[in-house]
């Protein structure tokens, strides 16, 4: 990074590398989840229409409370970077996986995406700030945090115009074969 930006973005040298790889993974993460959003939200509207809504967000609101508790205990049970990466994983692998199950026209599985699509974000956002926290002191996060935050719109802002032309070149079921490869990257 050339030292004008430097200066303006006021990143000091020995942080350069951590910023830019907490940055990109921020933006990789970001963008793949507004690629989910946008499959799950679509097919779910398409197959139940929007009277199912309420049903779905309350339940979201139940799985969210038991999982965030969950996910504190395995928070404190081992190190977030490691979790964050197994996270992602295991998160790709199994929307992947429920490619060949949409397949089967089986309709609880859109309620099901609905309620994975916001657990995956809010559980993966949790891990990824809790370990940006512990690689970076606190002056460092008063400077750093928002210019990282800032990739991450990037990425859904990126992530929003791509949807259309995506899904005319890879068709809107296989939307979650690429989440599962930003996943993996």
């Amino acid at each position: 990074m050339s030292s004008p930006w430097r200066k303006w973005l006021d990143i000091q040298p020995e942080e350069i590398g951590l910023f830019l790889w907490t940055a990109a993974l921020f933006f990789l993460m970001r963008s793949s989840d507004l690629i989910f959003d946008n499959f799950v939200e679509t097919v779910f509207l398409k197959r139940f229409g929007v009277k199912y809504l309420p049903m779905v967000y309350m339940a979201n609101s139940v799985v969210t409370f038991f999982s965030m508790g969950a996910l504190m205990g395995l928070l404190m049970r081992l190190p977030s970077g490691r979790l964050l990466r197994n996270m992602l994983v295991c998160f790709g692998l199994l929307l992947a996986s429920l490619r060949i199950v949409v397949g089967l026209e089986i309709n609880f599985v859109y309620p099901v995406l609905f309620l994975l699509r916001s657990q995956v974000e809010a559980l993966n956002n949790l891990v990824f700030w809790n370990m940006a926290n512990d690689l970076f002191n606190t002056r460092q996060s008063k400077r750093l945090f928002p210019l990282i935050s800032a990739g991450g719109v990037l990425g859904a802002i990126l992530a929003s115009f791509s949807t259309p032309p995506l899904a005319q070149a890879i068709t809107l079921d296989n939307f979650r074969l690429l989440y599962a490869v930003l996943c993996f990257m």
